[in-house]
């Protein structure tokens, strides 16, 4: 990150005085005031100092609605974005990595492309944990399956028209936000980039996003967050924080469309531990998923009750 000193350093401190005043003092920020603040500091215009008390006071007061959707709007002019295509892009932000069921967004996705259907899944690699097992990524299982990450937005329809997804690493077509992500070492723990890295779509024209949540207080903002922009989206709890369903269990999905809720209830077609999955491992996850895409496994009833209600809501 950049450090500046001296005339032009945007001053933060009128942010601060309000988000910044403890439990029951804080404040949200407005829409407004969130977008200049994060344009600011996407364009390195605020000191690490300052930077690092506005992650931790927002950390602490916790993510409203109105702040995200300036922030997101901050973020427009700070990433590149896919060509648009038809019908549009199934946008899947992939972010933790699964650490003690396999990750199955690469089979979700593979599935998708392959129904022509394009899709676009980015994320950026999870921190180990100390002393757990480390997490498998979506990306390290789709390089096992030798789809690589796309080296650039301009790849992303070439990968869609040959019926593949269009992986892409955060710091690709966000750099700014990716540097963000990045200060997780330093403050100890995650801040709003990882936040605004789920709700990202790097497409231009339509898009359905594929969200999820691990805290009840996060799906609800996110479900504020949906109704106020209108947003298309499909909004679940996350299984070991990935956008995919459970392959085991009952789930409901939140289908969110101009501002409107429709639940979508996948009923429990499959016993619990039924299912057959592979080992949580990179290589294993990728040949179970070659094996399923091949028709010498079936297709888990819950991923493809998934994938029947993302082609339904894209027709």
């Amino acid at each position: 990150m950049h450090s500046y000193e001296g005339p032009g350093i945007f001053e933060a401190a009128p942010y601060l005085r309000e988000i910044g005043r403890g439990k029951g003092g804080s404040r949200a920020l407005s829409q407004g005031r969130a977008r200049e603040l994060m344009t600011a500091i996407l364009a390195g215009e605020v000191s690490d100092l300052a930077l690092g008390a506005v992650l931790l006071a927002l950390r602490m007061k916790g993510e409203e609605a109105p702040e995200i959707a300036g922030f997101l709007e901050a973020l427009e002019t700070h990433m590149a974005r896919a060509a648009s295509a038809a019908p549009g892009w199934v946008v899947i932000p992939s972010y933790n990595g699964a650490r003690t069921v396999a990750n199955l967004v690469p089979l979700l996705a593979m599935l998708l492309a392959r129904a022509g259907l394009p899709v676009l899944v980015h994320g950026q690699a999870s921190e180990p944990a100390a002393g757990a097992r480390a997490r498998v990524t979506s990306a390290t299982v789709f390089a096992a399956l030798q789809v690589p990450s796309c080296a650039s937005m301009e790849e992303a329809p070439w990968r869609a028209a040959a019926g593949l997804p269009a992986v892409l690493a955060l710091q690709t077509f966000a750099p700014a936000l990716s540097r963000l992500i990045g200060l997780r070492p330093v403050l100890g723990v995650r801040n709003v980039a990882h936040t605004l890295a789920k709700l990202v779509r790097p497409v231009h024209g339509p898009s359905l996003l594929i969200s999820s949540y691990t805290h009840p207080d996060f799906g609800r903002m996110q479900a504020e967050l949906f109704r106020a922009t209108g947003g298309h989206a499909m909004s679940m709890r996350a299984t070991d924080g990935e956008a995919v369903v459970s392959a085991r269990r009952a789930q409901a999905i939140e289908h969110w469309n101009r501002g409107t809720c429709s639940t979508v209830v996948l009923a429990e077609t499959v016993a619990r531990g039924a299912a057959e999955l592979p080992d949580p491992g990179a290589d294993a996850t990728a040949e179970w998923t070659r094996k399923v895409l091949a028709g010498q496994l079936a297709v888990p009833a819950a991923i493809q009750a998934q994938f029947d209600a993302i082609r339904g809501a894209l027709h």
